[in-house]
C-alpha cells in the first residue's frame, strides 16, 4: 500500500471521527431542548379531573422553534451592531408590533427637539440584560407614527417597553428597578423628560398575571407506543410524517402549520434522541409523541381533533398502541374530556382578553 493510500485512508477515518462526535454534539445539544418539554409536571388532563390551581407551583419553560434562539445573548452588543439595526429600514410586510400595556412595563422619554435614534444606543445595548423582551418605539416627526427607530428619521419622543412576564415566570422587582433606573439615566443624558410608572404596582400587577398564566398553561401529548421490544424506524417515521404535512425544523421536531402558517402541534421522539436530518435514517424508537401547545393555538378543539386523526393513522400502519404519559389506553371517553377542557381554557383566556394563538398569548406563552 503506497503512502498516498495511507494518507488517504487516514484522512478519511478522520473525517468520519469527525463526523460522528459532530453528530453526537448536535444530539446533545438538541436533547437538552427537547427534554425540556417533558420535565415540566402536569395533571394528566386524561385521568384526573383538571383543577384551574393545580399547575400553579411553575411556569412551563419551553424553548421556541428557532435553533439560535436561547433566550437573552450573553455577548455585548456592539456599537457597530446598533448602527447596521438601526440603519434597516422596517420591512413593509412586517408590521411594528406596538408595546402592549396589559403585559408590559411602558417607560416614555419626551424630548425637547427631534433627536435621531442613535441617540438612545445605550438602550439598544442594553436591550439583553434584563432577561425578558425590550422593545424601542420613537415618534417620527415626518410621518407622525410610532415605529422602531432606523437611521434617518428624526424622533421626538420614546417608549421603551419591557415585558413583565413570559414562560420563564415574572420578571423580578431588582431587573425593573434596573430598567427603570437605565431609562432614567438616558432621559438626564438627553436632557429629556422621563415619565417611567411605579414599578411595585407593575411588579404585582405581573405576580397576578404570571399566575392567570400558570392556570392555563398546558401541554397535551398523545404518545404511540410500540408493541413490546418492536422499535419504529426512523425512515418510515419521517415519510408518515412528510406525506402527513409535518415539517422537520431544526430543533429535531416534525412540525404541522396551518394554511396560514401558524404552527398547531409538534411530533417528537418519545425517546431522548431527537429527529436530525443526517441521523435520522440510523433511529429507531420505542415511540413517538403528538404535542398540543394549548395557549399558543388558536383553534385549540379542531387543532386537536387533526392531531388525533393523525396519531390514530401512524399508530396503524405503524403497528402501535395510543396511551397516555402512564401508558395506560387513551380512548374517546379521554379525548371528549380534553375537548371540554380546550373550550374551558379557551373561554378563560378570553376574559382576560387574552386569545389563545393571538399575539398577546404567542408573546405570554413564548
Amino acid at each position: 500500500m503506497s503512502k498516498l493510500q495511507i494518507a488517504l485512508i487516514l484522512i478519511g477515518a478522520l473525517f468520519v471521527v469527525g463526523m460522528i462526535l459532530f453528530n453526537w454534539w448536535q444530539q446533545r445539544s438538541h436533547r437538552r431542548r427537547t427534554e425540556s418539554l417533558f420535565e415540566s409536571k402536569h395533571d394528566d388532563v386524561l385521568l384526573d379531573d383538571f383543577r384551574p390551581g393545580s399547575i400553579q407551583d411553575g411556569r412551563v419553560e419551553h424553548q421556541l422553534v428557532d435553533i439560535g434562539d436561547e433566550g437573552p445573548l450573553e455577548e455585548p452588543v456592539m456599537i457597530d451592531d446598533i448602527a447596521e439595526e438601526l440603519d434597516s429600514e422596517p420591512a413593509a410586510s412586517s408590521p411594528v408590533h406596538f408595546a402592549d400595556a396589559e403585559i408590559d412595563y411602558i417607560a416614555e422619554i419626551q424630548t425637547s427637539a427631534p433627536i435621531g435614534a442613535e441617540e438612545m444606543a445605550e438602550v439598544f445595548r442594553r436591550k439583553y440584560d434584563f432577561g425578558k423582551r425590550v422593545g424601542v418605539y420613537g415618534l417620527n416627526i415626518d410621518s407622525g407614527c410610532w415605529e422602531e427607530p432606523h437611521a434617518r428619521p428624526k424622533y421626538r419622543n420614546f417608549k421603551i417597553s419591557l415585558q413583565l412576564v413570559d414562560r420563564s415566570g415574572v420578571i423580578s422587582l431588582a431587573k425593573l428597578s434596573e430598567f427603570r433606573d437605565m431609562v432614567v439615566g438616558v432621559a438626564a443624558h438627553l436632557g429629556a423628560t422621563e415619565h417611567c410608572p411605579e414599578i411595585n404596582e407593575a411588579h404585582s400587577r405581573a405576580i397576578l398575571l404570571d399566575k392567570f398564566c400558570a392556570e392555563v398553561d398546558m401541554l397535551i401529548g398523545i404518545n404511540v407506543m410500540s408493541r413490546g421490544e418492536e422499535t419504529f424506524a426512523g425512515t418510515k417515521i419521517r415519510g408518515l410524517a412528510e406525506a402527513a404535512g409535518f415539517r422537520l425544523e431544526a430543533d429535531g421536531t416534525f412540525k404541522y402549520f396551518d394554511e396560514q402558517g401558524a404552527h398547531l402541534f409538534s411530533l417528537c421522539n418519545h425517546e431522548p434522541a431527537v429527529f436530525l436530518p443526517d441521523g435520522i435514517r440510523h433511529l429507531s424508537t420505542h415511540g413517538i409523541t403528538f404535542l398540543l401547545d394549548v395557549p399558543c393555538v388558536a383553534q385549540g378543539r379542531q387543532a386537536f381533533d387533526q392531531m388525533i386523526t393523525l396519531a390514530k393513522n401512524f399508530s396503524a400502519t405503524l403497528g402501535g398502541v395510543l396511551v397516555d404519559d402512564k401508558r395506560l389506553m387513551l380512548n374517546d371517553t379521554g379525548f371528549d374530556k380534553i375537548r371540554r377542557l380546550l373550550q374551558e381554557i379557551k373561554l378563560k383566556m378570553e376574559s382576560r382578553q387574552i386569545v389563545p394563538g393571538g399575539e398577546r398569548a404567542l408573546r405570554l406563552f413564548s
